[in-house]
């Protein structure tokens, strides 16, 4: 019996020894196995956050090269003037003297209040009025001649800025009195537009 169990007894010990290296093989193959899936689930999340902060990058530039184009395209507008709104005052000033100059013809002209321009188009509702504004001159008077009514169609000599356009103009002429070159024989009705942009306020 002492033999015999001195054959067991040596090989208990290799036995032994190789079912804790399976074990331990086992149990880092599992590990491996958990630190690949988690590394690839790592990689996966940070793939996607940088597709994301790709696509916020490029967001990010495209609002920076629309806010650029949008100030120079303000700056234009500022510097033609499109900004600034109309001086009623100067226009009535500028009617007046044209009225002095004018001897037996007669005018006359109301001045609108500033509007929304897409008020004036077939009636568009408030809320979908533009950012354009314009006050529009209605001129009645009757003319020696159509050199004279050029300069009340000309924007202000002292006032600047907005679009100045006449929009509708009406003429009729009649048979001058026998004798009377001075009579006036044109009948005028015109409609003119002095147009500007008027920024929304900021939030």
């Amino acid at each position: 019996m002492i033999a015999l169990a001195s054959p067991l007894a040596r090989l208990r010990r290799p036995l032994i020894t190789g079912v804790l290296a399976l074990l331990a093989g086992g149990a880092l193959l599992s590990w491996s196995q958990a630190e690949h899936n988690d590394a690839e689930t790592a990689l996966r999340l940070n793939t996607t956050r940088l597709a994301q902060a790709r696509a916020l990058h490029q967001a990010a530039r495209e609002a920076d090269a629309a806010a650029r184009d949008g100030l120079r395209q303000l700056a234009t507008l500022r510097s033609a003037g499109l900004l600034n709104a109309p001086d009623r005052h100067a226009w009535q000033q500028h009617l007046l003297g044209l009225q002095g100059q004018a001897g037996q013809e007669r005018l006359e002209w109301e001045i609108g209040p500033f509007m929304p321009a897409a008020a004036q188009d077939h009636g568009a509702p408030a809320e979908h009025a533009s950012a354009l504004r314009l006050a529009t001159l209605h001129l009645k008077g009757r003319l020696a001649h159509e050199g004279r009514l050029l300069p009340l169609l000309e924007r202000p000599g002292s006032a600047g800025g907005g679009l100045f356009l006449p929009r509708r103009c009406r003429l009729a002429r009649s048979q001058p009195m026998p004798d009377a070159a001075d009579t006036p024989v044109l009948t005028a009705d015109c409609e003119i537009d002095w147009i500007f942009l008027q920024l929304p306020d900021a939030p």
